[in-house]
């Protein structure tokens, strides 16, 4: 009989693609997001700025690395942090039962809701104002998953890339009768564009930093670093911040 010894068993294990050894090695810290999500990831001057960027620049500095941040579609972030093509994803990113049998989130930095934003006099007050109207949505977010579940068989669900522009506009044009979006996103684009007003909400959701389903080094510091700055308000000066600072630019 052959007996595998400690030594070759843990040769057989699959090396996890991202460690905070591989991390201060290469000297950086590779975040994912998808910029068209304001205030938490928006382009401004050619580099993508916001709430998670400013996140994602504590973890760095907490490991005594620099940052590179990589811009890609939202639908793809999942796949890209479990390739370990970046280390982690910092895009308002909600934590779902599916989303964690593919990675490893870190505790909420937000808890926040999903709203649905329509035009001003649009008659639509709920939910069930929805039906038979065309809706936007985010591919591969947690709005798209409430939109195909809830109005998935009376209503036209619309998908797009990208939030801002593409959807907001959509909205103002007419193709769409409404989009569902993050409710600091929501809040957000109704303030700047007065035109819109939220119609309704769609429940609780917990944005948290995800990683590789592996990285248990790093969700301890990812972690520490989030409860940090909940512990000393820092979190809420910062979004409190972004979100003035995108409606006043």
């Amino acid at each position: 009989m052959y007996i595998l010894t400690p030594s070759q068993t843990q040769q057989q294990q699959p090396r996890c693609p991202v460690s905070i050894d591989t991390i201060k090695a290469r000297g950086k810290l590779v975040v994912g997001t998808s910029a068209d999500w304001p205030p938490y990831e928006y382009i401004e001057g050619g580099k993508v700025v916001g709430i998670d960027i400013e996140i994602a620049k504590r973890i760095a500095d907490s490991l005594g690395v620099g940052l590179e941040v990589r811009d890609m579609k939202f639908s793809a972030l999942i796949e890209a942090v479990k390739r370990g093509d970046v280390d982690v994803v910092l895009a308002d990113m909600a934590i779902t039962p599916e989303r964690e049998t593919q990675v490893l989130f870190s505790i909420p930095y937000q808890v926040d809701t999903s709203v649905v934003i329509a035009k001003r006099g649009a008659a639509m007050r709920g939910p069930e104002d929805l039906k038979g109207r065309a809706v936007g949505v985010q591919v591969g977010t947690v709005q798209e998953d409430w939109a195909l579940r809830t109005l998935g068989n009376v209503s036209k669900i619309v998908r797009y890339d990208k939030v801002y522009p593409y959807m907001v506009e959509a909205l103002r044009k007419g193709d769409v009768d409404a989009i569902v979006v993050g409710g600091v996103v929501g809040r957000a684009i109704v303030t700047r564009f007065p035109e819109f007003e939220i119609v309704a909400s769609t429940g609780v959701r917990y944005s948290a930093v995800a990683m590789p389903s592996c990285a248990y080094d790093l969700k301890l510091q990812v972690d520490r670093v989030i409860y940090d700055m909940l512990q000393s308000g820092e979190m809420e000066r910062l979004i409190t911040s972004w979100v003035e600072k995108w409606l006043y630019s």
